[in-house]
Order: structure tokens, then sequence, then C-alpha cells
């Protein structure tokens, strides 16, 4: 299985559609930071979101940051991602663990919480400034709260939807969703039409645990009569930073910060927030770096 995002645009030109299935990412990002099934299902929503947001915005190797911060025992949540389909992402509090809604879903609203905003940053390159926009959160479902920013913030209608389902082991068993815009084209009857279908939609988690093709999220709404694809990119998690790297990173310290490391824990260690791995560096690693630092 190789997850993989679509774009597609329906023939009537009223409507663009982007799907995702991110099952074999989440598992792998979600479980390298230890998380909570209901960890899972946070971070999984937002990273199918970063994507989702990313792939409607975005163009080439674009970046943007979604970060939603509810106050909820969850924490802050970050998640980074490009129109490539490149994406990684990390919660405060992975292992958050609340009771269930009563229909035996994870209580992800009341784990996230409302009492703050959703943020977008927008990086387009060496020549524009970073772009950003945020808004109250609506629900912390973070479905909603996505399409009410891009409502609000964008300035285009827009349905948005996704899902993660974990199992009672901790396995991801489907993790997706789609973003639909509405294009200059749609008329009043088309925009209620798309209303209705939403409204009886499916649940995306059936859809995809039959075989994992995002395709057939957009042909439940729409039909495959009425789409056309128009591409397709598949979803991988960003490449891991390399300990050289976070040994630059130290290098721009100033030198008596990287002393006292070195006099107080005889060493650095860091943990990579996006993959919960720890980076050590042991003393006479900080003292080769404070003797290069010291000689610029």
């Amino acid at each position: 299985m190789t997850d993989e995002l679509v774009r597609a645009i329906t023939k009537n030109n009223a409507f663009r559609a982007i799907a995702v299935d991110a099952t074999d990412m989440v598992q792998k990002i979600t479980e390298n930071q230890k998380a909570s099934n209901l960890g899972k299902t946070i971070l999984g929503r937002a990273l199918i979101s970063g994507l989702l947001l990313s792939n409607a915005l975005l163009k080439d190797d674009d970046r943007l940051v979604l970060t939603i911060d509810g106050n909820g025992p969850a924490g802050k949540i970050v998640v980074e991602t490009s129109a490539e389909g490149q994406v990684r992402g990390y919660v405060s509090n992975p292992e958050v663990t609340l009771p269930l809604n009563e229909d035996g879903s994870e209580n992800v609203g009341a784990a996230v919480g409302v009492d703050g905003y959703l943020t977008v940053t927008k990086d387009m390159g060496e020549d524009m400034e970073p772009f950003t926009g945020k808004v109250q959160l609506a629900t912390g479902e973070i479905g909603d709260d996505l399409t009410y920013y891009m409502a609000k913030s964008e300035q285009i209608p827009s349905a948005v939807a996704v899902s993660v389902e974990v199992d009672s082991d901790g396995n991801v068993i489907s993790a997706g969703g789609f973003i639909v815009s509405a294009l200059p084209d749609a008329t009043d009857a088309d925009l209620d039409t798309l209303e209705e279908k939403l409204q009886h939609y499916p649940s995306i988690a059936s859809i995809l645990e039959t075989n994992h093709v995002p395709m057939e999220l957009l042909d439940q709404l729409f039909g495959a009569k009425d789409l056309e694809q128009v591409d397709a990119t598949p979803v991988t998690s960003y490449p891991e930073t390399s300990k050289a790297r976070y040994a630059q990173m130290l290098e721009t310290l100033p030198v008596a910060d990287l002393q006292e490391m070195l006099d107080q824990d005889h060493g650095v260690k860091i943990t990579d927030r996006f993959t919960g791995k720890e980076i050590d560096f042991n003393a006479e690693e900080l003292q080769a770096l404070i003797s290069e630092a010291e000689d610029k």
C-alpha cells in the first residue's frame, strides 16, 4: 500500500477536490512519538489537514506550517508540509487520554480545546514574505476548523473532512480525508447539491479500509463519471534531521552557552519534536563544537 494524494475537478467546473490516503504515514509518525490512540487520532487528523491545505493553497516546493493550539490537554499541534506531498508534525502531549464519546469515538474536540487559534503560515519562497492567517477554533475537531479557516481567512468556500481510525491495539487502520472547494462557475444549485451529499456521506474509514484508493472518496461524493482526475502525488514524511545538522544549529549558539552545557551537564541531549528521537552530544563532541566556534 502506497500513501497517495489525488487532485480532481468536476466536469462542470464547479468544484476542485483533493483527497488523500495517508494510513502508513500516520502510523509511522504517531508510532515514533509513542502516541496514545487519542494522540494518534489528533496528530493524524492534523497531518492529513496539512497535506490537504498545502495542496489547495501552495505550488511547487512552497511550505506551510499549520499550528493548532486550543489550550486543551493535548497541547499544541504543529504540522509542516509542502505541495509536493511531504509532511511532518507533532503534538505536545502525544500520550493524552480522555474518556471516549458516547458513540465510542475518540474525544478529539475536548482534547484539542477551543480556547485558542488555528494558525496557518505559508512560506512561498525567498522573494515573498511569509503569509499568516489565523482563526478562532470552532470545535477542536480539526476538519471543521479547517473548513472555517478556508472560508474566513482564504475566502474560499470549502468542505474539509478528515478521519483517523485506530484499533484497540493502537494500529492505524485508515487515515485520510478530502477538501472540496467551490470554483467561480459553481451555482447555488451546485452548492446545495454538494451540501446534501455531504450530509449523507458514508464514513471515510469505511471507504479507505476496503482498498485505500483516495479517488474513491471523491467518487462517493460526485460520482466517477462527473469527475476528472488531474494528477496524483505520493505522500511521504520529511527526512529526519541529521546529527550533523543539529551540530550546525548548536554552533549558532553563544560560546558561553555551549560552555555552560559542557560544565554543568557534560554534554547536551536534544529531542527531535517531529520524530521523538533523542540526539546526544557527549562532552568530547560538545568540546569540539566549542573549539570550532571559537576559531570562527
